[in-house]
């Protein structure tokens, strides 16, 4: 990369505290963590590479401290609408590029849309999605809920008895991928993977079928046992 992308996350949540661990070690820059005691910033500190502030995330005196004006991107995380909206917007008039808002009531997405800023209500299950759009833009892009040309979806296998037995490899169409099988803890990518009851699917398709999703998950598991007497 040519140049530095610092990025700042404020507030403590299940959400915030999931996206900078996603982001630990990816990073080109420096990575800063406002938590507002002293134990949950200790904590964030003894992961490495995270800079842990302790403060308020609408303390102008503790959002100073954090290079706004050379900020990639902020990100406002707490479980408070108000102070989120307040930083944000505040790093978004300091100079930081890229601004997200989490919030929970939707009347303060109109404002927050107005100001550049990008709202995010979504739960601690989305930070990797959140890591991506940050880490890899041009791949989320892809996936966007709402520009993006595809959608991930995850299914259980057991809703599908078509989908049980075959191997990965055969999982696709033309405006479908089945892209991996996750089974317990642990997921797998190889194309020799066999699909049992109890797994579950992670699955990218083209929008223009998410009405007959279910039709086109059922064909292409049909082809797949056409091609192979294993599916």
């Amino acid at each position: 990369m040519s140049s530095k992308k610092n990025v700042v996350v404020v507030g403590y949540s299940t959400f915030s505290w999931e996206l900078v661990l996603q982001l630990r070690d990816q990073i080109d820059g420096r990575l800063y963590y406002v938590l507002p005691n002293w134990d949950q910033a200790t904590e964030a500190s003894l992961e490495g590479d995270i800079i842990a502030i302790r403060g308020e995330i609408t303390d102008t005196a503790i959002l100073d401290q954090l290079e706004l004006e050379r900020c990639h991107t902020f990100v406002s995380g707490s479980r408070e609408d108000q102070a989120n909206v307040l930083s944000a917007l505040y790093a978004k008039n300091s100079g930081a590029q890229h601004v997200y808002a989490r919030v929970f009531e939707s009347k303060f997405m109109p404002l927050l849309e107005s100001m550049g800023i990008t709202p995010v209500q979504t739960s601690h299950h989305a930070a990797a999605f959140m890591a991506i759009t940050i880490l890899k833009p041009a791949v989320a892009e892809l996936v966007s809920p709402r520009q993006g040309q595809f959608d991930i979806e995850e299914i259980l296998a057991s809703d599908f008895a078509e989908l049980v037995g075959c191997r990965l490899g055969n999982l696709q169409g033309d405006r479908l991928h089945i892209i991996a099988v996750a089974k317990g803890n642990s997921t797998f990518l190889s194309y020799h993977t066999i699909v049992e009851p109890d797994s579950k699917l992670i699955i990218i398709y083209d929008k223009q079928i998410k009405k007959r999703l279910h039709q086109e998950l059922r064909r292409v598991a049909t082809e797949a046992a056409r091609r192979s007497p294993v599916h």
